[in-house]
C-alpha cells in the first residue's frame, strides 16, 4: 500500500504534512472488491477521507476510468466532501483542482483521462445518464433504497477490473434500509473507529492525540440516541419507541419485485389524509400463513384532489386491493377515491391505543413484515415515541408530523382485525376494539374467515 500525503495538526497547533496510511476499516476498504460496501461508524473516524483516497488512487491507476461522487443534493457536497478532497486528499497545487470553484464544479479530470463526476440525487437525470466504474455516496443515510438501486444500475463502465459502490455514513436507526441491506448480506459492512483516524489516534503510542481527546470529549457530552450513534457507532433507536421491535421485522428489497404477490388472494390498505402534512397510504398483502407483508407505500404533499385520488386509485388497483381503510375525518375524499373505481371506506372507530395494540400483537406474533423500500413508514417508526408523561401513554407520538404512515398502518390493521375474528397469535379479538365490531364483509360479501378459514 503506497502512502499518500495527509495534513495533520502538530502539538503546537501548526500544520504538518504526513503520509496517509489507511488502517482498520479504511484499510479493508482499500482492498475489498465487493460491488456494494457500507462504510459506517462514529463521527470523525475518517470515513469520507478513506473513501476519497481510494477513489483518487483508482483514478491514477486505471486510465480513463469514471467515478461518481454523490450526495442527496449537489449543493451539500460543496462544503463537505469537496473540502476533504481538495484540502486533504489531492496533493498541494495539483492541476486537477484548478479552474472552477467548488460550488460551480461539475467534476475533476486527470491527465490520464480519468474523471470524477459530481452529482446530487436532486438532479438524477444527469447522474443516471452516465456510466461509472466506482460510486461514492456520502452521508448515504440521506438516500432512499430507490436512489441506491438507481446508482447501482450505472456501474457498468468497464475500465476497472471490478465495479464498486460505497455508501459512507454515520449510523442511523436500526431499521434503516442500509443496515437492513447489510444485515441481509447484500453489502459488505465495514465498521470504522476513531482509532482508524490518524489525526485523532497515534498508533505508535497507542493513545489519542490532543485533537482526538478534544473531539471525543465533545461526543461524550451528547445524550441519548445521538451519543449511541455518533460516539458508540451503533444503529440505535430512540428510547420510548412505541414499536421497539419494528426494525426486526424489516426485510431488504421491494415487494414489487416479488412474483409470489402477483396473484395474492387478499390485499388491504390503510390511508391517512394530509395536505401540508403528507397523505400516506400503505399496502399490505396477506399470505395463507396469515403473515402480512407491507409491500408498498405512497407519500405525498399538496397534490390537487383529482391527481391525489388518481394516484391512490392506481396504487390500490395495481395490488388488487379489496379493502382500503381510510382516515374517518374526510368522507368527501373517501368518496372521491371511490369515484375513481377504487375501494375506500372509513377505518374502524377505535382509539390510538387500540390500534397500537393490534399492530403490536402482529409484531409479537411475527406476523408482520415490512419491505425496506417503504422508507417513510420505517423512518416514522424509528421516531414514533410515547409521550414523556407516562399518564399520556396512549399512543401519542412525541414528535408531531412523524405519524402519517404509522396512522395508515393502524387503520389497515384495525380494519383487518375486524374482518378477522381472531388475532395472529390465535387469541380472541383485541379487547381494545369496540365489542360490537362484528367481522365486516368485502366487496364479494366475504369475511376474512371466508377467504382464509380459521
Amino acid at each position: 500500500m503506497s502512502k499518500r500525503r495527509r495534513v495533520a495538526k502538530n502539538s503546537d497547533g501548526g500544520i504538518e504534512a504526513q503520509a496517509y496510511e489507511p488502517v482498520g476499516a479504511a484499510e479493508e476498504l482499500f482492498y475489498t472488491h465487493e460491488r456494494e460496501v457500507l462504510l459506517a461508524g462514529p463521527a470523525g473516524t475518517g470515513k469520507t477521507r478513506a473513501a476519497l483516497e481510494k477513489m483518487f488512487l483508482c483514478m491514477q491507476k486505471y486510465s480513463s476510468m469514471r467515478c461518481l461522487l454523490a450526495r442527496k443534493t449537489r449543493v451539500s457536497l460543496t462544503q463537505s466532501a469537496l473540502v476533504t478532497l481538495e484540502e486533504k486528499v489531492l496533493p498541494a497545487g495539483h492541476s486537477i483542482s484548478r479552474g472552477a470553484t467548488r460550488g460551480r464544479r461539475t467534476g475533476y479530470v486527470l491527465e490520464n483521462g480519468s474523471e470524477l463526476v459530481l452529482g446530487g440525487l436532486d438532479n438524477a437525470d444527469r447522474v443516471m445518464s452516465s456510466e461509472y466504474d466506482m460510486i461514492l455516496a456520502c452521508e448515504a443515510t440521506e438516500l432512499t433504497l430507490s436512489d441506491w438501486e438507481k446508482l447501482l444500475t450505472r456501474l457498468r463502465h468497464g475500465i476497472m477490473p471490478y465495479h464498486q459502490a460505497v455508501a459512507e455514513c454515520n449510523p442511523s436507526h436500526p431499521g434503516h434500509w442500509l443496515n437492513v441491506r447489510a444485515n441481509a448480506g447484500l453489502m459488505r459492512r465495514l465498521v470504522s473507529r476513531h482509532e482508524d483516524n490518524p489525526i485523532f489516534f497515534d498508533r505508535q503510542t497507542g493513545l489519542y492525540t490532543l485533537a482526538g481527546q478534544t473531539y471525543r470529549a465533545t461526543l461524550e457530552r451528547l445524550s441519548g440516541v445521538r451519543r449511541k450513534r455518533l460516539l458508540d457507532g451503533l444503529w440505535a433507536a430512540p428510547e420510548g419507541l412505541v414499536y421497539e421491535t419494528f426494525a426486526d421485522h424489516i426485510i431488504s428489497g421491494s415487494g414489487a419485485d416479488e412474483k409470489e404477490f402477483d396473484n395474492a388472494p387478499l390485499a388491504c390498505a390503510g390511508l391517512d389524509w394530509g395536505w401540508r402534512d403528507p397523505t400516506a397510504v400503505v399496502v399490505g398483502v396477506l399470505r395463507p400463513d396469515q403473515r402480512l407483508y407491507v409491500v408498498e407505500e405512497f407519500y405525498a404533499r399538496r397534490l390537487p384532489l383529482d391527481e391525489l385520488a388518481e394516484k391512490i386509485a392506481a396504487l390500490l388497483k395495481r395490488w388488487n386491493v379489496e379493502r382500503c381503510f381510510a382516515d374517518r375525518s374526510r368522507p368527501d375524499l373517501i368518496d372521491h377515491v371511490r369515484r375513481h373505481d377504487a375501494p375506500c371506506e372509513m377505518a374502524p372507530l377505535a382509539s390510538i391505543a387500540a390500534g397500537i395494540s393490534v399492530v403490536e400483537s402482529r409484531l409479537m406474533a411475527d406476523k408482520l413484515k415490512i419491505y425496506s423500500s417503504c422508507h417513510h413508514l420505517i423512518q416514522e417508526a424509528s421516531e414514533y415515541q410515547y409521550a414523556a408523561d407516562e399518564s399520556q401513554k396512549a399512543g401519542a407520538a412525541v414528535q408531531p408530523g412523524s405519524d402519517h404512515a404509522m396512522d395508515a398502518l393502524r387503520y389497515m390493521l384495525t380494519g383487518m382485525e375486524i374482518m378477522m375474528p381472531s388475532d395472529p397469535a390465535g387469541n380472541s379479538q383485541d379487547p381494545n376494539l369496540p365489542p360490537d365490531a362484528a367481522p365486516s364483509r368485502d366487496a364479494h360479501g366475504r369475511t376474512f374467515v371466508d377467504v382464509w378459514g380459521r
